[in-house]
């Protein structure tokens, strides 16, 4: 990387302002999953959302002795981890977190700890796609790239180039539950889009348009848009070479959550008003067509910051804590998903799984690693390509999305069943798909996203490093009963 500017260099002329920074050190996280030991008075506490983060909170609280009461709006626990069951033959698709690597210690240790069966979301033997610039091709190690890269760029391999661009930062994030997180060379990175670092590092026009098309491309509304150091952090907390899924469904952990609450649970609850004084919350809510209250000493709240907005809180929250509810986005995202008769491309050695430049963009299967003669394709958009998607009819979209699918693996046309799609940008109790930040935005919202308001704690994927996995939603609802344990 001749042209490209080295680490230290990029640091000496990139690094953000004292003040910018002066946030980051108070960024927490949960010292542990599990493992509270009751301080004080047993406390009464509110839990804001049945996800992985509400449930884990409710779960941990309860054990330490806490009485705990969850308002979960859905019918069902999970959240944003949903699992799609509309499919033939007892077939199934993620429509939310789809796997997970063992250094993602707070999910791996609830799987293990609930006894669920996993598998690796993998199928070896297979190849990948890539259609970039109307060029597809098959992705493997005898890939010979049809775009014009430089040597180095294409020795580092399709799926290496994230890497190769971002190694000497990844290699720096460390752990994020450490306090010295991140350290002063990731803070930098927060300044710039992720486009503007691999200029500066020199990659090529190519390469460029290739990491826009991986699943960095999915972040937001595109690599020209997200925070340096949100890429960073993405690629390094999945570094793993394994990745699992958990047999019959990721759902599976919310309900194993959900049964260890479930006398605390109560579905159908949308909440309305949140009123704080300094002895407790009122919560008002509505369950069914009756308004209900319920008086807390602690309330954890789980929901999306979009959804937070509609919400009435009185008094309103701080102006800091505010700006974080405004400025803190979802990413759009539509996934389409295609049931066909057989597997046309596994027999073409194919795993399903493409990069792409289309509409469609990222495309994958669901059952890769479930048996049975049909199968399901699924096309994965975020950002506008999503917003686009998502502006069609049904018909239309599966449409679109057929035909571009089956200009990349052949033989589908007749195969095809049906379809159905997730579009989480217009799912009103999640407004998107998870959180990003834009250049400017990871050093200062996300501190504030998690920082208490009074006697309202918060939780969720939107409040952890690992923001936009199971893993971040579990490990902000430990921290979120730490810190109402020790309250």
């Amino acid at each position: 990387m001749s042209n490209s500017l080295n680490r230290r260099q990029f640091i000496r002329e990139f690094t953000l302002g004292a003040a910018s920074l002066a946030l980051l050190p108070n960024l927490a996280r949960a010292k542990q999953r599990g493992g509270l030991v009751l301080q004080g008075t047993p406390k009464n506490v509110v839990i804001l959302g049945g996800g992985l983060a509400g449930l884990a909170a409710a779960y941990e609280l309860k054990k330490a002795g806490h009485k705990v009461t969850i308002l979960e709006a859905r019918k069902t626990p999970g959240g944003r981890v949903r699992t799609l069951r509309e499919f033939d033959d007892g077939l199934y698709a993620e429509a939310g977190a789809i796997a997970f690597p063992q250094s993602h210690e707070f999910t791996a240790g609830y799987v293990q700890e609930f006894g669920l069966p996993t598998r690796l979301y993998a199928k070896f033997g297979l190849d990948s796609l890539a259609s970039i610039r109307g060029q597809v091709f098959r992705v493997n190690a005898n890939t010979t790239v049809p775009l014009d890269l430089k040597p180095s760029e294409r020795q580092a391999g399709v799926f290496g180039l994230p890497t190769f661009y971002l190694d000497s930062f990844i290699r720096d994030v460390g752990n994020p539950r450490r306090a010295s997180w991140p350290p002063n060379s990731l803070r930098a990175l927060d300044s710039i889009s992720l486009q503007q670092l691999l200029q500066q590092q020199g990659a090529s026009q190519a390469a460029i348009e290739v990491i826009a098309a991986s699943q960095l491309g999915l972040l937001g509304y595109g690599i020209d848009a997200i925070s340096a150091m949100d890429a960073v952090v993405t690629e390094a907390i999945a570094r793993d070479s394994a990745f699992y899924e958990i047999v019959n469904g990721n759902d599976e952990l919310a309900y194993a959550l959900k049964r260890r609450v479930k006398k605390q649970f109560r579905k159908q609850a949308v909440v309305l008003r949140l009123e704080q004084t300094a002895n407790g919350v009122t919560v008002t809510y509505t369950q069914g067509d009756e308004v209900q209250t319920l008086n807390a000493d602690r309330v954890v709240c789980t929901l999306p910051f979009p959804v937070l907005k509609d919400i009435a809180v009185f008094p309103a929250f701080s102006a800091e804590k505010q700006r974080a509810i405004n400025e803190l986005k979802l990413t759009p995202i539509t996934r389409t998903y295609l049931q066909f008769r057989s597997r046309p491309w596994e027999d073409a050695s194919l795993n399903g799984y493409g990069i792409t430049d289309l509409d469609i963009q990222n495309t994958y299967s669901p059952t890769l690693t479930q048996a049975g003669t049909r199968g399901v394709l699924a096309s994965y958009a975020g950002g506008q390509r999503a917003l686009a998607l998502s502006a069609m009819s049904e018909t239309a979209r599966q449409n679109l999305v057929l035909q571009s699918l089956g200009d990349l693996f052949s033989g589908l046309n007749r195969q095809y069943e049906k379809g159905v799609s997730q579009i989480w940008h217009l799912d009103p109790l999640a407004k998107g798909g998870f959180t990003y930040f834009e250049p400017g935005q990871m050093a200062t919202l996300l501190p504030l996203a998690q920082r208490p308001e009074g006697r309202i704690h918060f939780a969720g994927e939107h409040t952890s490093a690992w923001h936009g996995w199971m893993n971040g939603a579990l490990e902000s609802g430990n921290r979120a009963a730490e810190e109402v344990n020790l309250a």
